[in-house]
């Protein structure tokens, strides 16, 4: 089955429950974390105290172009305006991949396409994310701090209204781009490394493909740098230690590639969020990035697309382990699975939690309530937005019982 279709098939569950790959084109002519990161930059658009107001000004039939073709990666001028500072001739296409919609587009932006190291607030871009693949348009704005406060490299994310010549388009998500220098820098203190991007393009779950590097990028792993000349062996033999690596020293055999720890830690974080559609997916793999250094071998797991987190309140706490090639190896060693355990107890006591995650509900409900009612494209009532809101209420207070009780 189609992506797109399973996007919106599994989005159905968040409305009814009230809790809840890109195309490629052509652009047209046109106007582990590092050991010493560089300085956390000023929050500028990813202030999460601010609602912000990003205004696009697009010639009204170029805009319709991207409506039109808005499964297409194709980039158009704009202009933009973003909490009052102004850059001329960006460019803008169309994002995401279930998210993809021609009434209320999910936006990439990139400040820099037509204009060489132009930027704004020392930004090469931002991602602006439509909002409808949940109906209380919070998920993501929660679930990525997790993964930060448990020490897992992340992008920021933040609110805005967002207007196309002057039409009110809705509320948006205003999340950090993994691939712009500034946080490769932040986090790994460098930005010539291989970025990879995982695009779903079918179910798989680690299993060996061959030694041929075509079979893995640049699908699924997309380059996100050195996009013309990807180095593709380190994904090749990352993918055959998994593989094949020998069972009694397994960890110690695909550390070289991956940090067990970092690993254990990461999964565990999207199973105390009950997140159906990330590395440990219903549907295999998706939705996470992989740096690797330069000149090393070792690749770290960057979170992406954290809106189908906080499913349900009950959620199996070794939920698709099995069925993934990685962790089933992995945390067949008692110790590893422990380590698993351990840190999905440490999200749920810290952050999973009313404690913790309730208040910024809070904060975020009160801080984008009156743009969300009034949004005129969501593709979901207002009545369903407020359930949904109860509802991830809901599924928060549940999570930190239900871990705790299996991991006994």
């Amino acid at each position: 089955m189609p992506r797109t279709r399973l996007a919106f098939l599994a989005l159905l569950p968040l409305l009814a429950a009230g809790c809840g790959g890109s195309a490629g084109a052509s652009d047209p002519a046109s106007p582990t974390a590092a050991a010493n990161p560089s300085p956390t930059p000023t929050p500028g658009p990813f202030d999460t105290g601010v609602l912000h107001e990003a205004r696009l000004d697009v010639d009204p039939a170029v805009f319709q172009t991207l409506l039109d073709h808005y499964l297409d990666d194709t980039y158009y001028p704009a202009n933009i305006s973003f909490d009052g500072q102004s850059l001329a001739n960006v460019g803008i296409r169309s994002r995401g991949e279930g998210s993809r919609s021609n009434v209320k587009p999910a936006i990439q932006v990139s400040f820099a396409k037509y204009q060489k190291g132009q930027t704004l607030f020392g930004l090469q871009g931002v991602a602006l994310k439509n909002l409808v693949q949940d109906a209380s348009m919070l998920r993501e704005a929660l679930a990525l701090p997790v993964f930060a406060a448990m020490g897992i490299p992340s992008p920021r994310a933040s609110f805005a209204r967002l207007y196309v010549n002057g039409d009110y388009y809705g509320l948006y998500n205003v999340i950090e781009d993994v691939e712009d220098d500034p946080f490769l820098l932040e986090h790994f203190a460098e930005k010539s490394g291989n970025l990879f991007k995982y695009d779903y393009t079918f179910d798989w779950n680690f299993t060996f493909m061959g030694d041929d590097p075509a079979r893995y990028v640049p699908e699924p792993f997309k380059p996100e740098t050195h996009k013309d000349t990807p180095d593709s062996s380190g994904v090749v033999a990352m993918v055959d230690a998994i593989n094949h690596a020998p069972d009694a020293s397994y960890a110690a055999s695909i550390s070289a590639y991956l940090d067990p720890q970092q690993l254990a830690t990461y999964v565990a974080i999207e199973n105390a969020l009950a997140e159906r559609d990330g590395f440990l997916g219903d549907q295999g793999l998706n939705n996470f990035y992989v740096y690797q250094a330069t000149g090393g071998t070792h690749f770290v797991v960057v979170p992406w697309d954290k809106n189908t987190s906080f499913t349900a309140g009950s959620w199996p706490l070794f939920r698709n382990v099995d069925g993934d090639v990685l962790t089933s190896r992995l945390f067949a060693d008692p110790a590893q699975r422990q380590a698993y355990v351990n840190a999905a107890k440490q999200a749920v006591t810290s952050y999973v939690n009313s404690d913790y995650l309730g208040p910024r509900l809070d904060a975020f409900y009160a801080q984008v309530r009156d743009a969300a009612l009034a949004d005129p494209k969501k593709p979901f009532t207002n009545d369903e937005f407020e359930g949904s809101v109860g509802g991830l209420r809901g599924v928060i207070a549940a999570r930190q019982a239900d871990v705790l009780a299996q991991a006994q």
